[in-house]
């Protein structure tokens, strides 16, 4: 695990302008820097790289985030691979406990050993005639025999002992690497006379491989290799590295079966695809795909076994989806592969099944109901009820609110149930709208928290409704963009919100406590508190996304700096009312009951509401002065 500090000390000196400058041609305009968008086509530049935020987004497609994000995105790293690439351009080393710096140079002998087999089988191919003429047979044309490095392992016990002289061969690392097999005393080559399809991670290196035959009815028909320490067949999808800018520029992935499909695939115009390895998608799958690409087809072929890896792909998917991707499964016609199609169809025809796709949505509802029914339709009680029952632990892992709501509606009609029947009993919640929620009693500028107390009622709760959501949201958004502010209003945030009572409060105090946190530390400087800086750090965290997104809306709207500090002083202020109105008309309403009620805090509660009415009017003209002196000096 890499160390806090360390990440803090990477992103207080990394520059997002410069990262992305290494892999995009910026161009400085005015305060950003621009350049076409590296995640779809586009011939007038859209992408904007903002320094002071260090914060990018695309006006074109909507992708938006940070040094970290895009690196994820572009690049296809993970999190602690993003930062080490970072720290690697910053000269720093990534400080690791003694058995990680082992691990990391084991793994990184046996990947020089995998690399090296690739080249020696990739030689070996082309002074086989065999294996030249099978290719060609298959279709496969040289050149994307070099794109994706396919070769041949020698029909020979120990043919790697060409390339691994002086001993190498018995190098026990040979055998952890899945290449050699130790049996009885004797070592031996894994792989003999089959057609060899390396495997690389995203960053490029060779981790694995997979094997065909080339000798009809031979089983098994492929032979892949092993987990080792540095291949996890349920984590890495083969071509992945090689369809990375494919699927950037045409916003999409489309994932098939096995290797000859995605080579296929990519002959026929699909640079995009991937594939599983051997195994059913996982989430771990799908989490790589979108970050690279928010909107994923599964194409699958169109029988039992197609069925079950489509089943197999969506349950992956629900866990990990948000409300803003989408996936489709194309199921392809019976005894059709997307390999036989394009050849005996063409790439058109393919095409075609990728516009036809069943959404996400869709085919949840169309899966449950042929899996209970038979295709036949739900025609009985019973079988609604064994329907609901599947759908139920698939709705519960959702993460996607909005997707899951309208999922749980279309399902509903097929069961002919209303959706709130259906939720009920897949134990999941429907949203409300508006929605209100019990607001905390209130304390401070005034308010007597004993109030309570002496009067023997609690005071009426102030709900929460799409007014107070607005304020709250658009608060909260003005603290992601200008992060210093939780420093400066730390007291109003630490006296109003700690004790919070909605979603929007709760992300507002999480900001604060990670900025506080931050701000604490040796050698701080609050221009280094900017909304990458945060973002960063709550990466995998459910909230992040919706705290880049406002990030990405300011970028529309380009509040000026004075213009949003008014707002977070009038939204406090707006606030602080709105509980102020509920204690003084649940007062009133106590004195309309004959209940004692000191007139004195009454009062002050109302001279208290009457000194926020006129900074409110103060705060809004002073926003607008502010505008006009802005337009006229500009």
């Amino acid at each position: 695990m890499i160390p806090e500090s360390f990440i803090e000390e990477v992103l207080s000196r990394t520059d997002i302008v410069q990262v992305i400058g290494r892999y995009v041609k910026l161009q400085h305009k005015g305060s950003n820097w621009m350049a076409c968008c590296p995640f779809h086509k586009e011939k007038t530049p859209s992408f904007a790289v903002n320094p002071s935020k260090q914060f990018f987004k695309c006006f074109g497609c909507g992708e938006h985030g940070t040094a970290i994000t895009f690196l994820m995105k572009f690049k296809g790293l993970s999190f602690p691979e993003a930062i080490k690439e970072l720290a690697d351009d910053l000269g720093m080393e990534v400080p690791e406990d003694r058995q990680a710096k082992i691990r990391q140079a084991r793994a990184k002998t046996l990947t020089d050993y995998l690399a090296q087999a690739a080249d020696f089988y990739h030689q070996t191919l082309f002074h086989d005639r065999h294996a030249i003429e099978y290719l060609k047979g298959r279709g496969i044309t040289e050149e994307t025999v070099n794109k994706f490095q396919l070769g041949l392992s020698p029909d020979a016990w120990q043919g790697l002992e060409a390339i691994f002289k002086d001993k190498a061969y018995d190098d026990p690392k040979l055998e952890e690497s899945g290449l050699v097999i130790a049996k009885d005393g004797h070592r031996y080559d894994r792989f003999r006379s089959r057609v060899m399809y390396p495997i690389r991670n995203p960053r490029g290196q060779v981790i694995g491989f997979g094997a065909r035959t080339m000798a009809p009815g031979e089983e098994p028909k492929y032979l892949n290799s092993p987990e080792t320490p540095v291949y996890h067949k349920s984590q890495e999808l083969y071509g992945l590295y090689e369809a990375r800018d494919a699927i950037h520029k045409k916003g999409r992935a489309i994932v098939c079966e096995g290797y000859m499909d995605v080579i296929q695939m990519s002959q026929g115009g699909f640079l995009e695809t991937v594939a599983a390895l051997g195994t059913s998608i996982t989430p771990e799958h799908v989490k790589k795909l979108f970050q690279l690409s928010d909107h994923v087809y599964f194409s699958f072929d169109g029988d039992a076994a197609g069925f079950k890896a489509a089943r197999r792909a969506m349950e992956s998917t629900l866990s990990i989806i948000t409300d803003t991707q989408t996936a489709h499964f194309v199921l392809l016609p019976q005894d059709e592969d997307p390999d036989s199609l394009i050849k005996s169809q063409g790439p058109e025809a393919f095409e075609a099944q990728l516009r036809s796709a069943f959404p996400l949505s869709k085919f949840f509802v169309m899966d449950i109901v042929r899996e209970v029914s038979q295709g036949q339709g739900l025609r009985t009680a019973e079988e609604r009820a064994q329907a609901v029952a599947i759908a139920k632990p698939l709705l519960q892992r959702m993460t996607a609110h909005a997707l899951r709501q309208l999922l749980v509606q279309e399902f509903a009609a097929a069961v002919r149930m209303e959706p709130a029947e259906v939720a009920s009993l897949c134990g999941v919640t429907l949203l409300d709208v508006p929605q209100t929620k019990p607001a905390k009693a209130l304390s401070g500028y005034g308010r007597d928290t004993k109030q309570g107390e002496r009067s023997k009622r609690p005071v009426r709760p102030v709900t929460t409704g799409p007014v107070f959501t607005n304020i709250k949201r658009r608060l909260l958004q003005c603290f992601v963009t200008h992060p210093s502010w939780l420093i400066k209003y730390s007291d109003q945030i630490e006296y109003e919100m700690l004790d919070t009572v909605d979603e929007w409060e709760e992300a507002i105090v999480r900001l604060w406590h990670l900025a506080q946190d931050h701000s604490k530390g040796e050698g701080f400087e609050e221009s280094k508190l900017t909304t990458g800086y945060l973002l960063s750090f709550m990466q995998g965290d459910p909230l992040y996304n919706r705290l880049a997104d406002l990030a990405s809306e300011e970028e529309v709207l380009q509040t000026p700096e004075a213009v949003a500090e008014f707002e977070i002083k009038c939204a406090f202020l707006k606030l602080e009312k709105a509980q102020l109105d509920a204690q003084i008309a649940e007062l009133l309403s106590m004195e309309e009951r004959g209940e004692p009620v000191e007139s004195q805090y009454l009062e002050r509660l109302f001279k208290r509401r009457q000194d926020i009415h006129r900074s409110l009017i103060d705060e809004s003209s002073q926003a607008v002065d502010f505008v006009l002196d802005s337009r006229l000096s500009g």
